[in-house]
């Protein structure tokens, strides 16, 4: 057991070993890997450092190029370099032109002479074949009657040698006929020799024009340096005509070997014919020789015709591009000479386009002031009826609601982060302490608390679904707006890149584009986050599907407000901080009186009578929302909080003050129902 608890153990070290060895491994290919990625990062840098330089510089040379031509183009002025060194390219263009006539025509008629040439050993040939032919039928007349003449023992020989002699014949004219293809086959390839010699020297001085003009894919060339594209176009043509000859001059070469390929073919085919006819005859192992070389030569034949036939090919294609470059330069001489007279009403067009979009976000903007007008009065209506249902019920709740809304509002100061600030007002972020205390009332916490006995009704619910379709077309209207202000960014856009490309626009009108550009983007984005608060204020409104159902009543007639001061901000972002801030001031104010008056209705429907402990209850309350504490004790009974400093001595007191006014409010109440509707 020792021994083999010692093999373990050494097995166990040997494997800890091999796993160290591992991680050693690992540790190194990790370390060589960041290595090797971090060195490529650093190359790909560095390239995109010189791409960068590169592309400055280009683009300060187009730029030079282009205010070079714009005043050449508005001055009338002429360049006298530009146009000498014009002249003498359309010099040179003019001699090489003639020389290359004179050569083509020169070819023509070389061309036109080996044509009668060859159509002469054509009708000499036929000629021979048909004199051969009748030479042949007298040979076989002449065999016929020897044969007649002979006796009946002479038969089988005379059999035997008629059997020899049509194939010894066959034989005979094969080899003919392949010498006159042999022939043939000589002539051709000397012309194709010709022709290839005439290639080379047309290539070569074509390659000294590409020299001297430049070559057809380059941008600029070099002896033109951006002139205009009247020699360009006279080039092309020249090399058109040229490209459209040669390949002419191949389509006739190709019929014509294809039509000597047919004859071969027929040839060929009536021998394998005879061949099949006659395999009893002796000198089989000839006839297949011949055959063989008749189909080598064929098959030479052949590949020399698609040898033609791709070289057509590539002649079509490359006229095909010359063309396509020809109605581009013509399209590109057009567009620069249209292109002075289009910029204008270009710009006026964008320009009236801009303006109407700014059109149409402003009357956006009051139809979404209008909609959050009629939003909020919805909810305050919504409001005043649940009030007016919980009369009866409930006991003084405004008092609860104070307390409840107090120490929620306490705890939501000390979970929330501290504020960020920034170097503006965006989005209302400079906000005053007022406005920041009222954004902690949201919708989504309750500001009654829940009973037991309450339930909603169909006209709550209807009412909440009101108030849910309200706050859907409203984030449809935003979504509109959104995305008019994207178009309206994205035509900015190319209109500032089409200014920069053709240096159309001036460094003034191009600052004031970009801040035009800025604080549209800034307005777009601003809108995206209203919208995603506004989405979540929709999904977090919960409609009470039935009676039994519990849920607070929700202050969104206070929430109405805070919606049009954000949309006012984020609409008129690019005032300066003063306006924004009288703009703050006043929503402040606004919502305060507004408070104030709800809190003044709900006592006055409660009481009919303003009562000032009651009142002085409630500031208190307010007062304490209004400066909440980080260092704080919670009251069990009110839910309120409470400075830590005043807690021992102010506790009991404010719980009796407020019991004291909600058995007052109880029994206030409980008088106005029983003047109103009698005993209960």
């Amino acid at each position: 057991m020792q021994e083999e608890m010692e093999k373990l153990r050494e097995e166990n070290e040997s494997l800890k070993n091999e796993i160290d060895e591992l991680r050693t491994e690992m540790d190194e290919m990790r370390d060589s890997f960041f290595e090797e990625d971090a060195c490529q990062l650093q190359e790909m840098r560095h390239e995109l450092e010189r791409a960068n330089k590169n592309c400055r510089i280009l683009q300060y040379r187009l730029r030079k190029a282009e205010r070079k031509r714009l005043r050449y183009a508005q001055t009338g002025e002429i360049d006298g370099e530009l146009l000498r060194s014009m002249e003498q390219d359309l010099k040179v263009a003019k001699d090489v032109s003639v020389r290359l006539h004179h050569e083509l025509e020169n070819v023509e008629e070389k061309r036109t002479v080996t044509e009668d040439e060859n159509e002469k050993l054509r009708q000499q040939l036929i000629e021979v074949e048909i004199a051969k032919q009748a030479l042949q039928n007298e040979l076989e007349k002449m065999k016929e009657q020897s044969l007649k003449r002979r006796g009946s023992k002479d038969l089988p020989k005379s059999e035997k040698k008629s059997q020899q002699t049509p194939t010894e014949e066959d034989n005979e004219d094969l080899k003919c006929q392949l010498q006159f293809v042999k022939e043939e086959a000589a002539l051709m390839r000397k012309k194709m020799a010709k022709i290839d010699k005439e290639k080379d020297r047309f290539e070569h001085e074509l390659q000294k024009y590409r020299s001297f003009y430049g070559d057809l894919d380059s941008p600029l060339p070099k002896g033109e340096a951006g002139g205009p594209p009247t020699t360009r176009e006279a080039e092309l043509k020249l090399r058109l005509r040229l490209v459209e000859e040669e390949a002419n001059i191949l389509g006739r070469k190709i019929v014509e070997l294809e039509v000597e390929n047919r004859g071969l073919k027929a040839e060929l085919d009536d021998l394998r014919g005879d061949d099949f006819s006659g395999t009893t005859n002796p000198l089989l192992g000839e006839q297949s020789e011949s055959l063989s070389e008749l189909r080598q030569h064929l098959q030479l034949v052949e590949d020399e015709t698609e040898l033609l036939r791709r070289n057509l090919a590539d002649l079509e294609e490359q006229n095909k591009r010359i063309t396509a470059e020809l109605n581009k330069y013509k399209y590109k001489s057009g567009a620069h000479e249209s292109s002075r007279h289009h910029d204008n009403a270009k710009t006026e067009a964008l320009q009236e386009e801009l303006k109407a979009a700014r059109m149409q976000i402003n009357e956006l903007s009051g139809k979404v002031m209008q909609l959050q007008y009629e939003n909020r009065v919805l909810m305050s209506n919504m409001q005043r009826y649940d009030l007016a249902s919980h009369l009866g019920i409930r006991g003084s709740p405004r008092d609860s609601d104070a307390e409840s809304d107090a120490g929620k509002k306490e705890s939501d100061d000390d979970s929330r982060p501290p504020h960020r600030k920034r170097e503006g007002p965006i989005g209302g972020e400079s906000d005053s302490e007022e406005v920041r205390n009222i954004r902690c009332l949201t919708p989504t916490r309750s500001f009654y608390p829940t009973t037991s006995g309450w339930q909603k009704s169909f006209t709550d619910r209807q009412q909440m679904k009101d108030i849910r379709s309200e706050a859907e077309r409203l984030g449809k209207t935003i979504d509109r707006l959104i995305s008019d202000t994207s178009t309206i960014i994205t035509e900015a856009r190319i209109y500032v890149a089409n200014g920069d490309l053709f240096g159309l626009m001036d460094e003034e009108d191009d600052g004031s584009r970009i801040r035009e550009h800025e604080l549209l983007y800034r307005i777009n984005a601003q809108m995206k986050a209203f919208r995603k608060e506004l989405q979540a204020f929709i999904d977090r409104l919960e409609v009470p599907k039935s009676s039994d159902d519990r849920s607070a009543d929700e202050p969104l007639s206070m929430f109405q407000p805070i919606i049009l001061l954000i949309l006012i901000l984020v609409l008129f972002s690019s005032l300066s901080y003063t306006t924004i801030f009288k703009l703050v001031f006043l929503f402040t104010l606004f919502f305060v009186l507004h408070c104030c008056k709800n809190t003044e209705d709900y006592l006055f429907a409660k009481t009919k009578t303003k009562p000032k402990n009651c009142k002085k209850s409630y500031q208190k309350v307010t007062q304490l929302n209004r400066k909440p504490s980080h260092h704080s004790v919670p009251d069990q009974d009110s839910q309120n909080w409470i400075p830590a400093s005043s807690s021992k001595g102010f506790l009991i007191p404010l719980k009796e003050t407020f019991r004291e006014e909600r058995k007052k409010a109880e029994l206030s109440s409980c008088c106005y129902t029983d003047r109103n509707h009698g005993p209960a």
